[in-house]
């Protein structure tokens, strides 16, 4: 049984590559005898990070061959469908399946986050494909409704949750691995994972006012990159701009360090959406700062508004989360509900095999 798998792989984002270890994982459970193709800007790395073979993914004669070759395409999951942060993505990422559907390949979006889609050819191009697929998951209500709206109506829609959820946290760290200035268990830790978004350029200020006075209530402040390197340039923006110490992590951590250390943390502060996933999935409370649409989508779940830029009104938002242990006990038992959905996933993927 040979599966290929497109995403955003091979990029050093923590996000998408928990996302890889949690399909194939997954997967796993249900068919040891799985063989996995991976679709990667990185193909080397992922092979060695995943134990999986991958291929270039700009290579137009390997992804056909291993199309030709499969069994079923995966697509995703993550936001590989949107067109904003560039306008050649989803072309790229639709002209996969699209390629797929061709050769007779059975195909399933995998807990897709969809959107946002603005451009009239995106729309065009996600309604004339992706109402040929064979099943499509989606890891929230909004996506469902975009997809409708855009005129998606053949395939299955199901609603499941971020694979991630599958991931198990760890319960170590390797402590030499993480250039930490002090011991975790010292004080009280609060994680931040931020990104360069100019829409929101000026909120560095306002974050940095707010970790200074956590810290004078006692708080480390632990910079959490996401994305490799480009976060850690950002979080060094933030804790420039902080009058008190803080820590960032200036190396490429993976899926299982970042699980763990998030474990660790009383709260985490976070721009990206993988970074609030992440520590839902260790019953670690979170605040979002929004960016994107997809933030908003999953912190409603959790019955969450995303912080305003204000810093008093962001202050007063963290240290009521903070205070709030029957919001942290839902947001456990939340969690535990989408790491059974995510698990649904799986399976879903399966029985496209059987029929």
């Amino acid at each position: 049984m040979k599966i290929v798998l497109s995403g955003y792989y091979g990029f050093d984002n923590a996000g998408d590559e928990a996302l890889l270890a949690a399909i194939t994982s997954s997967i796993r459970k249900h068919a040891p005898d799985a063989v996995f193709v991976v679709f990667s800007g990185s193909p080397s790395r992922t092979s060695l990070m995943h134990k999986v073979k991958s291929v270039y993914y700009m290579n137009p004669f390997k992804v056909f061959w291993q199309l030709l070759t499969s069994d079923l395409l995966i697509s995703g999951g993550g936001s590989i469908f949107q067109d904003v942060t560039s306008a050649r993505s989803l072309p790229y990422y639709i002209s996969v399946v699209a390629l797929a559907k061709l050769l007779g390949k059975p195909v399933i979006f995998y807990a897709q986050g969809v959107g946002p889609i603005n451009r009239k050819l995106s729309r065009r191009l996600m309604r004339l494909v992706a109402n040929k697929v064979d099943l499509i998951t989606l890891r929230d209500e909004e996506s469902a409704r975009l997809l409708n709206r855009i005129g998606v109506n053949r395939p299955p829609l199901k609603i499941t949750a971020d694979p991630v959820f599958y991931l198990e946290p760890q319960n170590h760290i390797n402590n030499d691995s993480l250039p930490l200035e002090n011991d975790l268990s010292s004080k009280p830790v609060i994680g931040v994972s931020v990104r360069k978004w100019l829409p929101l350029e000026g909120y560095q200020e306002s974050l940095a006012q707010v970790l200074d006075c956590l810290t004078e209530d006692g708080y480390q402040i632990l910079f959490i990159p996401m994305s490799y390197p480009e976060d850690v340039a950002e979080s060094k923006l933030v804790s420039a701009q902080m009058k008190n110490n803080s820590t960032i992590i200036e190396q490429n951590l993976t899926s299982d360090e970042h699980l763990a250390l998030i474990s660790k943390l009383d709260l985490m502060i976070g721009m990206r959406l993988h970074a609030l996933i992440f520590a839902a999935n260790c019953g670690v409370p979170f605040a979002g700062i929004s960016y994107d649409p997809k933030i908003d989508a999953f912190l409603n779940i959790f019955d969450l508004c995303s912080l305003e830029c204000e810093p008093e009104s962001m202050l007063q938002s963290i240290n009521a989360l903070l205070k709030d242990e029957k919001r942290q006990e839902s947001i456990r038992q939340k969690a535990q509900h989408l790491r059974n959905q995510s698990a649904e996933n799986a399976r879903l993927a399966l029985s496209l095999l059987k029929k």
